[in-house]
């Protein structure tokens, strides 16, 4: 995938690129993605094939059929309480969000992932012709993470009213790739907000150890997004 800005910063693992870029493939393939500033609704999209099996995402080849990683009895990860956060903001996806400071960034064009060891928050923006709904993920996005995420499982997904305006929420399990030195595995919850807005469909997926304590953090992050002109 080619990346036109990048910063490391200290802390991010190979794993953690790893887990990046494994938890990315599936958002980044549908609908259009945004190179440079699009006006989406100027454009108006074709909306997303109702079936899953015609999208591009779902044409790639399936992952191994892996079983769940056991959950850690005290899992590593919980970000610290004192943890500070700055506002990022993303003139060609539109859009700005509150993200941990000092962790390892990585710009796509709209697209942008914050990683720190086994933490990964990411926001992808597309364009789409219509509104996600309930019904929607669970028939079209849904089989498509768990054909190409580790063990994926599906936790529940539901509607959510957020500062930024409805939002369709998704929480998940998958395994996350091994560790490069280690081979060790470990299961990662996740949880992925939907916001939409004039033909604009932007994915904010937060990945974090499988039983860490990181409700604060989620809801903090998920309630700064905001669409800018």
């Amino acid at each position: 995938m080619s990346v036109s800005a990048r910063k490391r910063l200290s802390g991010l693992s190979m794993s953690g690129i790893m887990i990046l870029f494994a938890a990315c493939a599936p958002l980044f393939n549908p609908g259009r993605s945004l190179a440079s500033p699009v006006d989406c609704a100027a454009a108006s999209p074709p909306a997303v094939a109702a079936s899953p099996a015609a999208s591009p995402a779902a044409s790639a080849e399936a992952i191994p059929t892996q079983a769940a990683i056991q959950q850690e009895v005290n899992p590593p990860g919980d970000i610290p309480d004192n943890q500070a956060f700055v506002v990022y903001t993303s003139a060609d996806g539109g859009y700005s969000v509150s993200m941990p400071e000092g962790w390892a960034r990585t710009e796509n064009g709209p697209d942008v992932a914050f990683a720190d060891k086994l933490h990964t928050f990411m926001v992808t923006v597309r364009c789409d012709g219509s509104a996600p709904t309930v019904d929607s993920v669970k028939q079209n996005e849904v089989p498509m993470l768990q054909q190409q995420l580790s063990a994926f499982a599906l936790t529940d997904v539901s509607e959510v009213a957020l500062p930024a305006g409805t939002a369709i929420k998704l929480r998940y399990q998958i395994n996350s790739p091994p560790d490069e030195v280690t081979g060790k595995q470990y299961r990662l919850d996740v949880e992925q907000f939907e916001f939409y807005q004039d033909g604009k469909l932007a994915r904010l997926s937060l990945a974090v150890p499988a039983g860490s304590d990181n409700v604060d953090v989620s809801n903090l992050v998920s309630k700064s997004f905001t669409w800018v002109k």
